[in-house]
């Protein structure tokens, strides 16, 4: 359960104001102007890019990971391997 207490007590909010003056710390560089708003967007787009590029590359890895398990990489390999035989014994037989 939460504490039943004053919400903002004057006493801690001009502390945190005294704390705040002696950091010199700048407000109005928190406050989000057009150029920051401008950024924001241009950063939603990028991430929004990147997203989809996400799920394509999830895509190709999951069809890549279908025919990998479905063994068709490895037939398509063994009929390389035989077309790289002949061709080898082609080359021989051209050679002499």
């Amino acid at each position: 359960m939460a504490s039943k207490g004053i919400p903002l007590s004057l006493h801690d909010t001009l502390r945190d104001l005294a704390l705040l003056r002696a950091s010199s710390v700048d407000l109005s560089g928190l406050i989000a102007d057009d150029t920051t708003s401008s950024q924001a967007s241009k950063e939603a787009e990028g991430a929004e890019e990147s997203t989809i590029q996400s799920y394509a590359f999830v895509r190709e890895v999951r069809a890549a990971l279908r025919m990998y398990n479905s063994g068709e990489a490895q037939k398509q390999a063994t009929r390389i391997e035989k077309v790289q035989v002949e061709l080898v014994d082609v080359l021989r037989g051209l050679s002499d």
